[in-house]
């Protein structure tokens, strides 16, 4: 049963910060592009050290810092890296994507100017904190590689595949649904319910099954909290409020045992419990390829749209919507 409301409608829900339609319907268009080039995957996999720190670690995770570093506009900085782990992850782990066409993905205002020296700042800021390498071209967009996502500049692996093959903690993931992108979720939350929101993914263990309308409890220790994240209580409650009125997550005051207590007269505190909700969700299942769509043996499989087509296709049709009106 469900414990919250689902998210119905073309109306934006509370807590979600305001995007003007016409920008929210591009980067829906590009999410929706960068989705279908992304193959079976229907989410963005991306390492626990990204959001959490290593018991006894000195330094903050990578997700504290770019959120400290980029100060209001630290959510640019987070999304636009989701993003390219989106884009990277299922192949070279490298692209050359310019910062215009990013600007349009994140839905930020004036993309071709303003939107674009936010993107260009929060690469260097991201290059600054090992998460990515950046190769300059004269006259062509640079070319970006992903590096490890715990910041210590290893080369980039996919997770998946690292840990089948090494069963190493330091590559233990989680997932990212893309409906949150492809449904304008992520493009209208702030810093604080982007970060919150990759803390509580972090936290579930494991894919919520077909016909599941709420993920599993997730619950902290005061203490425990900001020792692992390194985020400020301000902003943990913020990014909560914020998920609740988008309908993303709910929470309950419930009595709660110790961690790995299973003693049955255990004590018990009372603390939040949270539980991720409707498009927050990730479903094992990847997406199922339609008997529509699949390739006749000989024929050549068609492509899907690339962003940069996606956009030219989008500028053409407002030209003519502009010339016949």
């Amino acid at each position: 049963m469900s414990t919250g409301e689902p998210n119905v409608g073309n109306a934006p829900p509370a807590g979600a910060q305001d995007v003007p339609e016409e920008l929210l319907e591009v980067s829906k268009s590009l999410a929706k592009a960068l989705d279908e080039d992304s193959g079976r995957r229907n989410a963005i996999p991306i390492r626990k050290s990204f959001v959490r720190a290593a018991k006894g670690a000195a330094d903050s995770p990578p997700l504290a810092e770019l959120v400290r570093r980029g100060g209001r506009g630290g959510g640019v900085i987070v999304k636009l890296y989701l993003a390219l782990v989106w884009r990277c992850s299922g192949g070279a782990f490298d692209t050359d994507i310019s910062a215009r066409t990013w600007a349009r993905l994140l839905a930020l205002e004036d993309p071709n100017f303003k939107g674009a020296r936010r993107v260009s700042k929060a690469i260097k800021i991201l290059e600054d904190c090992k998460l990515i390498s950046v190769l300059p071209r004269r006259g062509e967009p640079s070319v970006i590689t992903l590096r490890d996502e715990s910041g210590d500049d290893s080369p980039y692996t996919l997770p998946s595949t690292a840990y089948s093959s090494e069963r190493l903690p330091r590559d233990i993931y989680f997932k990212v649904p893309a409906t949150l992108w492809t449904e304008g979720f992520i493009q209208r939350m702030s810093a604080p319910a982007v970060t919150m929101l990759l803390i509580l993914l972090a936290e579930q263990s494991g894919d919520a099954n077909a016909g599941d309308t709420d993920g599993k409890d997730v619950w902290w220790s005061t203490e425990r909290f900001p020792q692992q994240y390194s985020v400020s209580p301000s902003m943990r409650s913020r990014g909560t409020k914020d998920l609740r009125e988008m309908h993303l997550l709910y929470v309950e005051r419930a009595s709660v045992a110790p961690p790995g207590n299973k003693r049955t007269f255990a004590r018990e505190r009372v603390r939040n419990v949270y539980r991720l909700q409707n498009q927050a969700l990730v479903y094992g299942e990847e997406k199922p390829t339609s008997k529509k769509g699949a390739t006749k043996k000989g024929a050549t499989k068609k492509k899907p749209p690339t962003l940069q087509q996606t956009l030219a296709a989008w500028v053409e049709a407002q030209k003519e919507a502009q010339s016949s009106s």
